[in-house]
């Protein structure tokens, strides 16, 4: 690992991390994120934590303290009843439950909604809740009968509140009143000058490798039991659905695994006919293709179709026969340039030119092949590299088109834009190429992608950015100048997570590692 060399220069360093043990005393225990996210976490949220996996396995276990392994999280149900249907469930002492799961941010809205009255609801095998507020073990059906509860926060692995920025619809962020909060230590220590914009800007620094490193050894763990190849086609895939269309992406992955895909397409299809393929898989299980022609299509619509619809007859047999329905596709209040249909297509296209042939061994590539372009800077090239992998996506129908069936457009539309390419590099692609880097000890790789997260621009703010800049800083402008790379944002990030959300309400600022470093002489000189 990086961090046991620190005297390599470029490679990702650790000494944040060194620096939270060191004060772990201080610091004390993170504090409960019940009252406040148990405010801003939606039903939604929770469901996107249970169906996609956001969590430690092995720490699934009932309120009563039974294990549980979750052999399928069930499928989301658009209609009536309860939320997840055909869950397959393992618990201990119990053994194998199929059935409902119903889903709700605390156990006190099982009774609420009434669902104790409704006999719709008892065939729920699993209960599954954020928190309890009930501080009881199990919830009743309409017969009576005890229904086992799994409270998630205690395995939830992500922030909660970075959640919220990511799947739900209403967290925007951008464009709100600057209003800085008084009274905090580094806002003062920033006015008087006791804390340098160097020294300053290094811990962010720091906090940011951290950040990342700590995703990448996440990656590591899950790369010891998933192929790469599938983790990164379902993150991809996942990203592309972003707030709204998360959901559903994740299940189109999971209907369509990538080895399935890989054995029903021929490795030796060309380029084009590879993408018809994974399009006609893609559209038919996501519920947008239908048996007959659309009434009232232009020819070109009329002929994408029935093109499908052939590739996907050759197909059938071999693929899932459970169909997601368009119902599962939010496009309300999502602009019409991230439509699901769209995004699916570039997932198509993406995925084509290196279905068989792997495409993490592609993004691999283009880390090592690329090259700077007269001045251009070593970083930038990297950047261009991976972020064009999804800028240059062009699809001959959807480049042009919002619908199926929709107005042509006048000019094309990229089918994955500029501020969604470099989240899906910095979220998706830089964590797993890490990881890789690290398990092969790549110094070279390593380097690179240090170099490329060192001179990522800042990205457009979120809430927890925009809180932490209000608390240490006194305007926008003096924010913006400390705070000038995607590092530095990521490492607000993991000062809020470390220091402000998980210190108790009345803490003081000395428990914070920017005061603790800074009031222990920490040089954090460059390594």
């Amino acid at each position: 690992m990086s961090a046991e060399i620190p005297n390599e220069a470029g490679v990702f360093c650790d000494l944040y991390g060194r620096l939270l043990h060191e004060f772990a005393a201080q610091i004390g225990e993170r504090a409960s994120t019940y009252g406040q996210a148990a405010r801003s976490v939606r039903e939604e949220i929770v469901r996107c934590v249970w169906f996609g996996g956001h969590f430690k396995a092995e720490n699934l276990t009932t309120d009563e303290g039974r294990r549980v392994e979750v052999l399928s999280p069930g499928w989301w149900n658009v209609e009536g009843g309860p939320d997840f249907v055909r869950a397959e469930l393992l618990i201990e002492g119990v053994g194998r439950l199929v059935g409902d799961v119903e889903v709700h941010s605390t156990s006190s809205a099982w009774y609420a909604h009434g669902h104790h009255r409704q006999p719709e609801y008892n065939d729920v095998v699993l209960h599954v809740v954020m928190w309890n507020d009930r501080d009881e073990a199990t919830v009743r059906s309409e017969g009576g009968r005890a229904i086992p509860q799994l409270t998630l926060s205690k395995a939830v692995e992500e922030d909660l509140e970075e959640l919220v920025e990511v799947v739900d619809p209403e967290a925007e962020s951008a464009g709100q009143q600057w209003q800085a909060v008084e009274g905090k230590y580094c806002s003062r220590a920033v006015r008087s000058g006791d804390l340098e914009p160097e020294w300053l800007g290094r811990l962010l620094d720091l906090a940011g490798d951290h950040r990342i490193l700590t995703r990448a050894a996440a990656v590591a763990d899950l790369f010891e039991k998933h192929p790469r190849e599938q983790l990164l086609y379902e993150r991809l895939a996942e990203a592309l659905g972003y707030k709204k269309n998360r959901m559903p992406f994740i299940q189109l992955t999971g209907l369509l695994p990538m080895g399935d895909l890989r054995r029903a397409i021929p490795a030796e299809a060309d380029t084009a006919e590879k993408s018809k393929q994974l399009e006609a898989a893609f559209f038919s299980v996501a519920g947008f293709l239908t048996a007959e022609p659309i009434a009232g299509a232009d020819a070109e619509t009329a002929a994408y179709c029935e093109g499908l619809r052939q590739a996907w007859a050759g197909l059938e047999g071999q693929l899932t026969s459970v169909r997601l329905s368009p119902e599962h596709w939010q496009f309300a209040g999502t602009r019409p340039v991230n439509y699901p249909p769209r995004r699916i297509a570039a997932l198509a296209v993406l995925c084509a030119d290196h279905l068989h042939s792997g495409l993490f061994n592609h993004f691999l590539r283009l880390v090592s092949s690329a090259r700077p372009q007269g001045r251009q800077r070593a970083d930038v090239a990297v950047r261009n590299a991976l972020a064009g992998a999804f800028l240059h996506l062009e699809h001959p129908y959807w480049s042009r088109r919002f619908r199926l069936g929709g107005r042509r457009l006048d000019k094309p539309e990229a089918l994955v834009g500029g501020e969604r390419a470099i989240s899906m590099v910095v979220d998706v692609l830089l964590p797993m190429l890490l990881a890789q880097a690290q398990a092969d000890t790549d110094l070279a790789l390593e380097r690179s992608l240090h170099g490329l997260w060192r001179g990522l621009a800042r990205r457009q703010e979120n809430a927890i950015t925009r809180r932490m800049e209000q608390t240490m800083f006194q305007s926008k402008a003096e924010a913006a100048r400390f705070v000038n790379s995607a590092r530095r944002q990521q490492g607000l990030h993991q000062l809020h997570n470390d220091c402000c959300r998980a210190a108790p309400p009345d803490a003081g600022c000395e428990r914070c590692i920017v005061y603790l470093a800074r009031h222990a002489g920490k040089s954090l000189a460059p390594l």
